[in-house]
This record gives structure tokens, C-alpha cells and sequence, in this order.
């Protein structure tokens, strides 16, 4: 018998070849919470009808079904990189020394087409001990937060939109990589444009722009969402926020003169082989907007960063992520 709690709940997730069509989830993944749920629309007629007081069960319908909700993650060495591709699109892997680490892979993520989805299963106790399936199709990553502070456990956090829910699928087995590990603060450094900044918390998101409302006549569930404008002309928005103390005024000029500068934010785990460790790295041109650094109190002044990346034509962002997978 499980544990009749969320001790024993697991999270495992499919790749799709065809959206919406669910496969078998083949991959599994520790996460902190989920808050994935179906929303079924009821249809309720207004007509009038004399001495009718309370709304009929011949006068509702059941309507369009959809799927969304948000999981919050442990950002992983291995076997994140399924993750990552479904947040960005496009990935390229190379093997930075082939000879001499042959099992140091670098998955390279750009903006690009999104894959049609993923199947998402959550195993979800009762109070019986029975762990219940609840699988979720056609999951398409609408918008990601990466976060990292001082005395934390970097997390990952995908917005999901979805298809549909069923409960008819059986539970598969969870399964686990043998080599995971997690990555923290501790490792992680900052720099703008070139320099180290010694931020204390930053957050990252990502917004796909991706529409919520292709329902058309004879279908309850949704087709699959395409790329759309999320603001005005951009399908893809890539903003954060750096926190850290106030040490010079290299970053609010920046702010006030409208200048741009490279990013590039790194979490570094345990090593491979050779000089190579596992890393997630990202690199954005970032725009910087605001804001003055203020007093509020007798301690340090901190700075506040809001930042959003800007195509330079060289760069845009991308994230590169060091492992010993070969695929991902």
C-alpha cells in the first residue's frame, strides 16, 4: 500500500509524436508541488419558461475541456533537457571532447518550433493508500520561471496548457535516473556585460505566446495552441529579475542611457570528467529597465534589476545544459 499522502505521489512525463495523441510516459521527475487541473465549461440555458424557478437538467451542457496548472521542480543535472527543449523549441548537441570526456553532452536551446507536446501523468494518493493515475495530453509548455536565491535549491517551474484529462490510463511505473543530482546557489555566478554582478536572488521567465482558444464546432477539446503575439508582434518574451546590493552605478546607467549588455547566469554542479561539470548556462542580450536604488531602512541598499531580453541580431538568449545525457 502507498502512503496515503502526497509523499507518494510521482510525476512522469511522454513525449508525443503527434499532439494531443497520448504515448507512454517514459520518464520521471521529483518536483516539490503540481497544480495541474481539468477546467470543464458548463453551458447554461437563460430562457425563460413560466413557474420555473431553478435551472433544469435538460437546460445545461457539458462544453469545451482544457487542461492547465503549473509544476514547480528541483532543477536536476540529467535529464531535464525534455524540459528544456519543450520550453525553447530548437536544440543542438555536440560533444565538447569526444576523446578525452566522452560522456560530457551539451544540449544547446534556442527559440524555435515548438514539438507537438507532451503526455504528463501525476500519480496522486488517496487517503486509502491508492495511488490514483491522472494523465494529461497535448501539454504544451505555455510560459517557464527559472529561480535561484541564497540558501535555495535552484528550481524550475513550466505554466502548462493541455488538451484533455483521464483517469483510465494505468499508473505507470515511476522511474527515476540513477545520477541525479541538484543544482544550488552555491555554484551559480552572474555576469553583465563581462563584469561579475553578486546578485543574491534572480528569476527568469519565459512566455511561448501560444493561444488558449482554437475550439471549433463539434469538438470539446482544444486544437493544438500555435504561436501568436504575447506582446503586440513577439511570440516569445524573455524577462527577470535581479536582486543584489548596490556597489556602483555600472548598472542604473545602463537603465537611464537605454543601454543593452550580454548576461550570461551559470549554475555549475559536481564535475564530469576532465574540466567539464554539469552546468545549465544561460546567455541573453538584455535590456535593463529600472529602476533607482532606494533607502528604506538603516541596512544595505539593494538594487532591484528588471531585465528582458532583446535580439541583437548576434544573440536573443539561449541555454546550454552540460550533462552526461546524450539526448534529450
Amino acid at each position: 500500500m502507498a502512503i496515503p499522502s502526497g509523499l507518494d505521489a510521482q510525476l512522469m512525463t511522454g513525449e508525443e509524436s503527434t499532439y494531443g495523441t497520448a504515448v507512454t510516459v517514459d520518464r520521471g521527475y521529483e518536483f516539490r508541488s503540481e497544480a495541474l487541473s481539468l477546467e470543464a465549461q458548463r453551458i447554461e440555458s437563460s430562457a425563460i419558461r413560466p413557474g420555473k424557478r431553478v435551472l433544469r437538467s435538460n437546460r445545461w451542457f457539458q462544453g469545451q475541456r482544457s487542461v492547465g496548472g503549473e509544476i514547480t521542480m528541483e532543477l536536476g543535472t540529467v535529464s531535464f533537457g525534455r524540459w528544456f527543449k519543450h520550453c525553447f523549441g530548437t536544440v543542438t548537441t555536440a560533444q565538447p571532447d569526444a576523446t578525452n570526456a566522452p560522456t560530457v553532452y551539451q544540449h544547446t536551446f534556442t527559440p524555435g518550433p515548438l514539438p507537438p507536446g507532451l503526455t504528463v501523468q501525476v500519480g496522486r494518493p488517496d487517503t486509502a493508500g491508492t495511488v490514483h493515475p491522472f494523465t494529461y495530453t497535448g501539454c504544451k509548455i505555455a510560459s517557464w520561471t527559472l529561480s535561484s536565491a541564497i540558501g535555495e535549491i535552484v528550481t524550475f517551474a513550466p505554466t502548462i496548457l493541455g488538451r484533455d484529462e483521464t483517469t483510465a490510463t494505468e499508473l505507470a511505473t515511476a522511474s527515476y535516473p540513477a545520477n541525479l543530482s541538484l543544482l544550488t546557489f552555491v555554484e551559480g555566478s552572474l555576469t553583465l556585460g563581462g563584469s561579475v554582478y553578486e546578485m543574491r536572488s534572480v528569476s527568469l521567465q519565459g512566455t511561448n505566446g501560444i493561444a488558449d482558444d482554437r475550439y471549433v464546432h463539434g469538438s470539446r477539446l482544444r486544437n493544438e495552441p500555435l504561436e501568436i503575439g504575447s506582446e503586440g508582434s513577439q511570440a516569445r518574451v524573455y524577462s527577470g529579475t535581479i536582486e543584489g546590493e548596490f556597489t556602483n552605478l555600472a548598472a542604473y546607467n545602463r537603465f537611464v542611457n537605454g543601454d543593452e549588455a550580454e548576461m550570461v547566469l551559470l549554475f555549475a554542479g559536481a564535475n564530469i570528467a576532465s574540466t567539464y561539470d554539469f552546468e545549465v548556462r544561460i546567455t541573453a542580450n538584455v535590456r535593463f529597465d529600472g529602476t533607482t536604488p532606494n533607502v528604506p531602512d538603516a541596512n544595505i541598499v539593494m538594487q532591484t534589476l528588471p531585465i528582458k531580453a532583446i535580439d541583437n541580431g548576434t544573440t536573443s538568449i539561449r541555454l546550454e545544459y552540460q550533462t552526461t545525457d546524450a539526448t534529450v
